[in-house]
């Protein structure tokens, strides 16, 4: 770490557990040793850098005295860079007065930063760690900082509505409790017990899923119709908890000695068909033994009548949140030993501007080099990555070959880095990191103790991040647009010959980007042959570019780019794309989608005509409940937002709550079902009921699920497989008789 301080920082102080800083130039850095944290404060002088000092006259500039109040440092640049550097005792003195500035300037009131050209710097935490070149966690395992997780049972969703009856907490240090408040005038002292436990367990990390969105605004919207106070800041920091101020619409939540982690945050970046704790829980293999699982509208009830059920619910829910963050936050924490930002903003921010470009900045404050001038504007926007696809309709023993790491690649090996990088430290990082990847993967397959993987998967996201990066334009304090342009040259180069190359070898070609491809081969080639064309053509590549094998499947439904089905040959289906898996799909639609298709990927077309007529009749005998099928919908606008556009355009979800008489907040998210009379209504008007409109949802399965399979048929066997009714046409054929198509396209 010492020797390479453009990766990890110039100071490899170990043990920092938090942070906190503020533009006054204060500074509290929380280190853990064994079992006992040390506060230490510090003092640091807030910096801007500027293209100009235009807006900074009239302020006591010393060139001389870099401990004056206002001190300013021409840099090593070219003209038109940010090349003047103001660092000072009192940032909030110093941005009041070059914001004036830049308002008499403009003739217009600024109020930011982000508002004005010429300008870069960053909040006060990161300020202070970019200067001190200090990271968080050196020379610490995911667990040596003390873990706490809670989780709240509340008696509904809004804490005007609704209050908490339970709270879950436990750590990583073997505490666990159940908190609980049968009674209303209960809840007070529950949540003080919470608080107190809190502070006495004292952890470096709060952890829960969609703790941001859901359990601090309610815990502070319960405090504050009690009357409490929620402080869950270590004692020598400022007090409280409050919003993080990034830009982002979905909340985020900060306080002075620990960090706040949301592990949905991590789970948004993956590509799984839910983000419900629970699902991804079974995704992972994580869920507890015996898990016990409650609907969220039944637990309230459910603790009346059998309260033991929901005291192991609830502990079992954090249970599941712990095992869930070393599975999705760990990357999250080697990327704070790295770059110079809290850890509670890791994993929700971008690799490229969230995590690398803070390195860059880093690097050149360290360096005493000016920063970049900003990006010219280009008439058309950068054209990204080659996607193409080749076929589509069923198409029968599927192979994936993986372009490995094809853009990082040709960025080391062609040194293609941004131009406004004199020093060279985007291409340092990139080999610097690929090559420790490397080392840690070595490490893992040796079996060397050691967080291995999560540390290899942080260097992977950054290094990945590097292409998108150069193509960010003027978002990207370092991007090169000549330079991204040069390495998609390339890698549509390369893929034109991945490409030639396995279709010289006699498969069909389906779909190709410059992650890999995907290919039908012809009958009777087994896994053997599939990996020996792989590898010659593997052997073609540039130095650094490889084709791997990457899967077979039994077939795969080709609908359009990104979207598609495969069969595995251990009969698992997978669908990807928003044609094929979306929140908002309903559960009656996605059970007979995952069905039908499945059928029609083993060529049985005469069952998936059975499994939509078993749907219909399903529908029209109102077997199914309206909890199967409601779709699930996000109230974007607030109750005034909407009455400000209802005259101009009416919306189904909020027409369905003023029918039925209810409010919402913006954010809130939904389910909704079609009644026949009364049109759409809140689901849990009636969950279990079978009122919903029989008609609307069989056209619904026609047109958003069955045509979803329609360029897996021939065109009349399509119309003849979803007829509705039993009638039997004219020129019908035997349904045994018709088999899926494919077709070349492009």
């Amino acid at each position: 770490m010492q020797a390479d301080p453009w990766l990890f920082g110039h100071d490899p102080l170990p043990g920092i557990v938090s942070v906190y800083a503020n533009l006054a130039g204060q500074a509290w850095v929380w280190r853990r040793e064994g079992e006992e944290v040390h506060c230490e404060q510090a003092r640091f002088r807030s910096w801007v850098f500027a293209r100009d000092l235009e807006d900074a006259q009239g302020l006591p500039l010393s060139w001389d005295d870099p401990a004056a109040p206002f001190h300013v440092q021409e840099r090593q640049g070219d003209t038109g860079t940010l090349k003047y550097l103001l660092t000072v005792t009192d940032g909030r003195e110093l941005r009041r007065r070059l914001l004036a500035g830049a308002s008499r300037r403009l003739k217009q009131p600024v109020t930011s930063f982000h508002d004005l050209n010429g300008y870069y710097t960053l909040s006060p935490v990161e300020q202070y760690l970019c200067q001190s070149g200090r990271t968080s966690f050196g020379g610490m395992q995911f667990d040596d900082p003390v873990r706490l997780q809670f989780d709240l049972e509340t008696t509904s969703l809004t804490p005007q509505e609704g209050r908490i009856f339970m709270i879950a907490v436990r750590d990583n240090r073997g505490f666990e409790a159940v908190l609980e408040a049968p009674t209303a005038a209960e809840e007070a002292g529950m949540i003080r017990d919470l608080l107190r436990i809190i502070a006495q367990r004292d952890p470096d990390i709060i952890e829960n899923h969609n703790i941001c969105a859901f359990d601090l605004p309610f815990l502070l919207g319960r405090a504050e119709v009690l009357g409490l106070r929620v402080n869950l800041s270590r004692p020598e920091g400022p007090p409280g908890v409050w919003k993080v101020n990034d830009g982002r619409t979905s909340p985020h939540w900060a306080c002075a000695g620990r960090e706040i982690l949301d592990t949905i945050d991590a789970v948004r970046r993956m590509d799984l068909p839910s983000q419900s704790l629970k699902v991804v829980s079974q995704l992972f293999g994580i869920a507890p033994a015996g898990r016990v699982y409650l609907e969220g509208e039944k637990i309230a009830q459910t603790y009346l009548e059998h309260p033991e059920t929901v005291r192991r619910y609830a502990l079992q829910d954090v249970e599941e949140v712990d095992a869930l963050a070393k599975r999705v936050l760990a990357s999250s924490f080697a990327l704070a030993k790295m770059t110079p930002r809290p850890y509670h903003r890791l994993p929700y921010a971008g690799p490229a501007m969230g995590v690398l470009e803070p390195m860059l900045v880093r690097a050149y404050l360290h360096s005493e080099v000016s920063l970049p001038a900003e990006q010219p504007r280009h008439a058309e926007p950068h054209s990204g990555g080659h996607v193409q696809l080749f076929a589509e309709g069923v198409l029968p023993r599927v192979v994936k070959a993986d372009i490995a790491s094809m853009y990082p690649s040709l960025i080391r090996t062609e040194k293609i880095g941004p131009a406004s990088d004199p020093l060279g430290v985007f291409l340092h990082l990139m080999d610097r990191l690929t090559l420790m990847r490397l080392e840690h993967k070595a490490a893992m397959r040796r079996g060397e103790p050691g967080e291995h993987d999560a540390m290899q998967s942080a260097m992977k996201l950054i290094v990945n991040a590097g292409y998108g990066y150069l193509g960010a334009g003027r978002m990207a304090l370092f991007g090169d647009r000549e330079a991204a342009d040069r390495v998609t040259t390339r890698g549509r180069e390369v893929l034109g010959q991945v490409v030639g190359g396995l279709q010289a070898g006699g498969v069909t070609l389906i779909e190709a980007d410059t992650d890999g491809v995907y290919f039908s081969v012809p009958e009777g080639w087994d896994e053997a042959k599939e990996r020996e064309l792989i590898a010659q053509v593997d052997a073609t590549l540039p130095e650094g570019v490889s084709l791997e094998f990457d899967g077979r499947w039994v077939a795969m439904l080709s609908h359009e780019i990104k979207n598609y089905a495969l069969l595995g040959y251990d009969g698992k289906l997978q669908l990807r794309g928003a044609a094929f898996d979306t929140v908002r799909s309903e559960p009656y639609g996605k059970k007979f989608l995952e069905q039908a298709v499945k059928a029609l990927l083993e060529g049985d077309v005469a069952r998936v005509h059975d499994i939509y007529q078993r749907t219909l009749d399903t529908l029209s005998r109102r077997t199914l409940t309206n909890r199967e099928v409601a779709t699930r919908v996000r109230l974007t606008k607030s109750p005034e937002d909407y009455a400000r556009t209802r005259p101009q355009r009416k919306e189904s979800q909020y027409e369905a709550l003023l029918n039925a008489g209810q409010n919402w907040r913006q954010g809130e998210r939904l389910y909704l079902y079609r009644q026949q009379e009364r049109g759409w209504l809140p689901l849990d008007l009636n969950p279990e009921g079978h009122d919903y409109d029989v008609r609307a949802y069989q056209q619904n399965l026609y047109n958003a699920y069955a045509t979803r399979l329609r360029k897996g048929l021939a065109a009349e066997d399509f119309e003849q497989v979803f007829r509705q009714g039993s009638g039997q046409g004219l020129f019908d054929r035997p349904l045994t008789s018709l088999h899926p198509v494919f077709r070349t396209v492009g």
